[in-house]
């Protein structure tokens, strides 16, 4: 059975003005804020992805995060749907039936993408679950969690959050919109806590709030900005965007985000 394929468009009136904004601002990034406004208009309907049901392994592995060796199951229906739906959008193809292609997205499995695009497309598939995921476990994430990577779905953070007056250090999953706050002085790649081995890159002119973190023990890099409370979902996939010169400034000076994720999740995804 197929389903018409329409624009979709996100009924929460600061997430499409801030979306517009961005597009004008980078109207090359068209095709990839498009794909932006699908996942978060699907993410916000609830009746589509709030009934997955969710089976957690209760005795996990210390390190391991909440989605690791859980199985959950969607509707087929829904998941046939809106992966036909972000696959047209995005303009990728690929061998995998969608219960696939959404389970290699979540565990970030990338050698089961064959091109760049469909692991844009898979990512991008794979949110309004994430989100749902996110939400549904929020209290299970723990009050303490060392690690660098996502206490939930284990990707690394997308970036960092200096809260409030007290400017505590939040990291945000960009998947999950998990957050959990670390020390102000450690890299979340590979733990390196000295001072002299850690800085920051900052705009020479313009805007000064945003930096980007980096480790020289590393190279690794992540993006900061200073916020009154903790970021709305989209707000943190759409400051990522927003702050892509930055990334090439870290990237010119030969830092890099970690080739692998934070995690080697192992998670199923089955049809409802």
């Amino acid at each position: 059975m197929l389903w018409p394929l329409t624009k979709r468009h996100v009924t929460n009136p600061q997430l499409a003005e801030r979306i517009d904004a961005v597009r004008n601002q980078n109207p090359e990034s068209e095709r990839w804020l498009a794909l932006v406004e699908a996942a978060f208009a699907e993410s916000g309907s609830d009746g589509a992805w709030g009934d997955a049901v969710l089976t957690i392994l209760e005795e996990r592995p210390v390190r391991a995060p909440i989605l690791h060796q859980a199985q959950i199951a969607v509707r087929r229906r829904v998941l046939h749907r809106w992966v036909r739906e972000i696959l047209d959008l995005a303009s990728a193809d690929g061998s995998l039936e969608p219960v696939e292609l959404l389970e290699a997205a979540l565990c970030q499995d990338d050698s089961r993408l064959e091109t760049p695009e469909l692991r844009v497309a898979a990512q991008m598939a794979a949110l309004p679950l994430l989100q749902t995921c996110g939400r549904a476990l929020a209290a299970q994430v723990p009050s303490s969690w060392w690690e660098g990577y996502c206490p939930v779905c284990g990707a690394w953070p997308t970036l960092a959050e200096f809260r409030g007056l007290e400017r505590k250090r939040w990291l945000r999953c960009g998947r999950c919109a998990t957050g959990w706050e670390v020390a102000w002085l450690r890299c979340p790649f590979c733990d390196e806590t000295q001072h002299a081995n850690l800085g920051y890159l900052a705009p020479e002119e313009g805007e000064t709030t945003r930096k980007v973190e980096v480790c020289d023990t590393c190279k690794g890099y992540v993006k900061a900005e200073p916020t009154v409370k903790h970021l709305a979902p989209w707000e943190i996939v759409l400051d990522d965007l927003a702050t892509v010169p930055l990334e090439v400034a870290a990237l010119d000076r030969g830092y890099h985000r970690p080739e692998r994720p934070g995690f080697a999740l192992e998670a199923r995804i089955v049809e409802a």
